[in-house]
């Protein structure tokens, strides 16, 4: 019995100290889960067109972004997939001055048309700033790195106050076993939202620890990595060592496109990441069918001087180590299991705010109940003494 009371003084006070902070954390990733379509409807000026016909090259479209933005740098450029979706450039529209901005350049992929931009620095709730704005809240709570390491800590206590909720919650007895998920609607407001709060923890049991785990997990990616290198290698990112220009011409875009998709036949290019001026590896992220990552599982690095792909990261080559680091942030957004994960994910993402509102509901109701006893108790105590106060003045007579 003992035990079981400092089991629930950590429960209790966990979610007294943190509640409302697991509860912000947890809606902004709930929303994040479905980040793409949110953004789009939210701005759809920007990442929307009514076009549809032969998209432009890449190419095509890098051009008329580096004559639009004459000292910009192109440095990712992200494919429309769909009917709808748009050419997404991010630039860095000076990159010889020192902390230049970076900013997401939008273009119609059919006609080419300029549709606007909007900064990747900026934070707010206007449209165009607020998902980015929330992933930032979701990542580090808006204060950078030190936020990444209060985020860190924090979802480890987090973590701790679903276990320890879990025990608490852990059925003694078969009846309660019998009990263990169960709502009675012809019970007290108070019973009603303890049996809400113990089902509901219950029943998001496995997702609420996973979405903690590697939530976790993430912000300290890098000892992460460190420690799996121990058991199973994880290789670093190439590079491609510097070089003039004078030596090689960086290919043209489309025909290292080309060529990648050519060793890819199977998989959709969703993403590049580098620009054709820059002397270092370019990422090219594909995606097939069955793919657990929203990116893809399949990244390849390209020289962007010799059309060479210097290494492949994809199932049939990954180590189990590289393929447990690329598995975390699948299992974190639910994309692992296609839409019903990212479902059960989102939803798992809403819960902290009711087991934090019916937790608080039954705690203060229960600090209330003591309060009135309390009374109650020195009422009586106080009726008990005095007519022993009155039979002693009697005698006193």
């Amino acid at each position: 019995m003992a035990t079981r009371s400092k089991w629930f003084t950590v429960h209790r006070w966990l979610g007294i100290g943190l509640g409302v902070w697991f509860a912000l954390v947890g809606l902004s990733g709930a929303i994040l889960v479905f980040e793409n379509p949110i953004d789009a409807w939210l701005n759809p000026h920007l990442l929307t067109s009514p076009a549809r016909g032969a998209h432009l090259s890449a190419q095509v479209i890098v051009e008329r972004a580096e004559a639009l933005f004459p000292l910009g740098l192109v440095e990712k450029i992200r494919f429309p997939i769909s009917d709808g979706e748009v050419y997404r450039l991010t630039v860095r529209a000076k990159p010889r001055r020192v902390g230049a901005e970076r900013i997401e350049a939008m273009f119609d992929p059919v006609s080419g048309a300029y549709l606007g931009a909007r900064s990747l620095e900026a934070l707010g709730v206007a449209p165009p700033d607020l998902m980015r704005s929330l992933y930032e809240f979701h990542r580090n709570v808006l204060l950078g790195n030190a936020g990444s390491n209060i985020v860190g800590i924090a979802g480890l206590l987090l973590l701790t106050s679903a276990v320890t909720g879990f025990v608490l919650a852990a059925p003694r007895t078969r009846a309660a076993l019998k009990r263990i998920v169960w709502i009675n609607p012809r019970a007290s407001a108070t019973r009603i939202a303890f049996d809400v709060h113990r089902s509901t923890g219950i029943v998001f049991a496995i997702t609420l620890l996973l979405a903690t785990v590697t939530g976790a997990t993430l912000v300290y990616v890098n000892y992460v990595r460190d420690l799996v290198s121990v058991f199973s290698k994880v290789a670093p990112f190439p590079t491609v060592p510097w070089q003039s220009q004078d030596a090689h011409e960086p290919l043209q875009l489309d025909r290292v496109i080309a060529d990648v998709k050519g060793r890819f036949p199977e998989h959709e290019l969703l993403e590049v990441h580098g620009s054709p001026r820059q002397m270092a590896g370019h990422l090219y992220y594909l995606k097939r069918l069955g793919d657990v990552h929203r990116l893809g599982d399949t990244i390849a690095w390209i020289n962007p001087l010799t059309g060479e792909m210097m290494i492949e990261r994809s199932p049939r080559t990954r180590t189990a180590g590289e393929g447990f680091m690329h598995w975390l942030f699948p299992l974190h957004s639910g994309t692992a299991f296609g839409t019903v994960g990212q479902v059960a994910m989102s939803a798992t993402g809403v819960v902290p705010l009711l087991l934090v509102f019916t937790g608080l509901w039954v705690w203060l109701r229960k600090r209330r109940g003591e309060r009135i006893s309390r009374e109650r108790r020195l009422i009586r105590d106080s009726a008990r003494l005095r007519p022993a106060r009155t039979q002693g003045r009697s005698m006193r007579r």
